[in-house]
């Protein structure tokens, strides 16, 4: 994959230098060509006005002189040829030679003729330059002048050397720079894929791609495609996630075995205690009781770890993602399920919705939801004091990118300090004046987390602990008809 990334950034490093330097040597050309062509018009120019005298009256004085001394400097040739019986004066160029007589020719017919179109290094040795003599459509003869490209060429060449070596060097920086973009793109890549691999390898029954060679893959045929890296991290993930899945299988069945291997146990310890409950001697009362009390604490405690261990066990294919419920229906649910023993408590329970609605449906399964509310609802009716007002509540609240659910559980007790408070969802954390196993808001917290909620405990406003909770907001599809 690197080759190949490596192979497409030098094709396109090299169309970009190439579009910039070949229309810049192409510039370059036409402006050498265009000085050259000006000063050989200049000259020629010149040549035509001394000419023109030399055809009127054959004094060949002034011109032969000029086009001597220009042929000594330069060393290109000039020809003077005219209609009108003056002989035909020049230095270094032959009438008869084809490539001259064809340029009298177009002179006399009262063309002015360059053979220069654009220079390039490769370009002819010399150019011919063309122009009558005369006045108007009057042609008297006509000047032709051999000039050499060869100065232009040279500079040409040179011009085109320093872009060439401009473009070399802008070449080799993108070279340099598709190779630590190839490092940067494909590196995290490699490191991840080798990650997987090492984590594969810890894994207890699972297949390890070959330490050489991509894998075979056993992903379906439309994902087979692609470059071997990352075909290679793409076999290497299906394999990890296939190990994943049997942990977490593994995992719950461990729940469900230990589910049933302890609470069996205990139900017939306490099942015993029961019976032994008319025989005990009111001098062992006391220690009777308090072993009663431990029993049901230990399965208290038995209850809220399977309860913890099931929702931190990964879910997949249709799990949590997909759950949805009405939080207003699990609220009234849960309100009515706990009036009575809330009420043994001495506490009473209000709720609190929005207004015409009659379904809020949020991201959270229905059970996850109760046992959430079933945890803040017994909580507070337990801790908050002797006669609390329990407050149960569910509100859309406006946020960035959607509505968001906000279900909360407040009380007008006494409240928890705020240096206690932030400890409150930690494990088998528990205020010194509290009883209990210390896990339920460890169990609210890891179940809001899984649905990708937010749980916030504050102060309420009537004084005590007010415990929320966010929720993504699921709006109901309504048919029109």
């Amino acid at each position: 994959m690197r080759r190949r990334l490596l192979l497409i950034l030098a094709i396109l490093g090299s169309c970009a230098v190439a579009s910039f330097a070949i229309p810049l040597a192409i510039a370059t050309a036409d402006s050498r060509t265009q000085e050259f062509t000006l000063g050989r018009e200049g000259d020629i120019q010149r040549f035509a006005v001394l000419a023109e005298e030399y055809v009127r009256t054959g004094d060949p004085a002034r011109i032969a002189g000029e086009v001597e001394a220009y042929d000594d400097v330069y060393g290109e040739g000039v020809l003077v040829v005219s209609t009108r019986g003056v002989p035909t004066l020049g230095v270094g160029l032959d009438s008869n030679d084809p490539g001259i007589e064809a340029a009298i020719r177009s002179g006399l017919r009262n063309e002015r003729v360059s053979t220069v179109e654009r220079l390039f290094p490769w370009s002819d040795d010399e150019a011919l330059f063309v122009k009558p003599v005369g006045s108007g459509a009057q042609v008297n003869g006509t000047i032709v002048l051999r000039a050499s490209t060869a100065e232009a060429r040279s500079d040409i060449l040179r011009q085109w050397a320093v872009i060439a070596a401009g473009a070399l060097v802008a070449l080799v920086a993108f070279g340099a720079l598709a190779i630590a973009l190839s490092r940067w793109v494909l590196g995290p890549l490699a490191n991840l894929s080798k990650g997987i691999v090492q984590l594969i390898r810890r894994m207890p029954d699972a297949k390890v791609p070959p330490a050489s060679g991509p894998p075979q893959s056993v992903l379906p045929a439309t994902a087979a495609g692609g470059p071997p890296e990352v075909r290679r991290l793409a076999h290497s993930f299906d394999v990890m996630s296939s190990a994943v899945l049997r942990a977490a299988d593994v995992q719950q069945r461990l729940i469900a075995d230990t589910a049933h291997q302890l609470r069996n146990p205990l139900a017939a310890l306490q099942f015993r205690l029961d019976l032994l409950d008319d025989g005990i001697p009111d001098s062992a009362r006391e220690d009777y009781h308090s072993v009663t009390e431990e029993a049901r604490r230990l399965q208290s405690i038995l209850d809220s770890l399977l309860s913890l261990a099931s929702a931190e066990t990964p879910r997949f294919g249709g799990g949590r993602s997909d759950a949805v419920c009405d939080a207003l229906s699990v609220i009234a649910d849960r309100v009515d399920f706990w009036s009575v023993t809330a009420g043994e408590r001495g506490a009473h329970l209000e709720t609190v919705v929005p207004a015409g609605i009659d379904h809020l449906q949020v991201g959270m399964g229905e059970n996850d939801l109760s046992q959430v509310l079933d945890v803040l609802i017994d909580n507070a009716s337990r801790y908050a004091g002797p006669h609390p007002r329990i407050e149960i509540g569910v509100a859309i609240e406006p946020a960035a990118e959607r509505p968001e659910i906000c279900v909360w559980v407040a009380d007008d007790g006494p409240g928890v300090p705020e240096d206690v408070r932030g400890r409150l969802t930690e494990r088998f954390f528990r205020a010194s004046d509290q009883t209990g196993t210390g896990l339920g808001l460890s169990i609210v917290e890891v179940v809001a987390a899984a649905y990708g909620g937010r749980l916030a405990l504050d102060e309420a406003p009537g004084g005590g602990l007010r415990v929320r909770l966010w929720l993504e907001h699921h709006r109901e599809n309504v048919d029109d008809d």
